[in-house]
């Protein structure tokens, strides 16, 4: 059997210490997390912009002449 031989960790034999969000993924797990997040907010930004721009349709309709049947609104002799 081959015996498992600890070493001692060295300051020569360290090359980068990453701190921060990820710090311990390959660069590519970091690309999948950029690239989700710019998605979302992508998404967002173009929903906002499209209902700011959003035209509603004018519907113009000719005043009613008043009904001389309902109260209120009898002609004047």
């Amino acid at each position: 059997m081959s015996e498992v031989v600890e070493k001692e960790i060295r300051p020569e034999n360290v090359r980068v210490i990453r701190l921060g969000h990820g710090a311990n993924c390959s660069s590519i797990g970091s690309v999948v997390d950029t690239l989700f997040v710019s998605a979302v907010v992508g998404g967002a930004v173009i929903a906002a912009v499209l209902a700011a721009l959003k035209k509603e349709a004018i519907a113009a309709e000719a005043p009613k002449p008043p009904d001389p049947t309902e109260e209120g609104t009898k002609l004047r002799d």
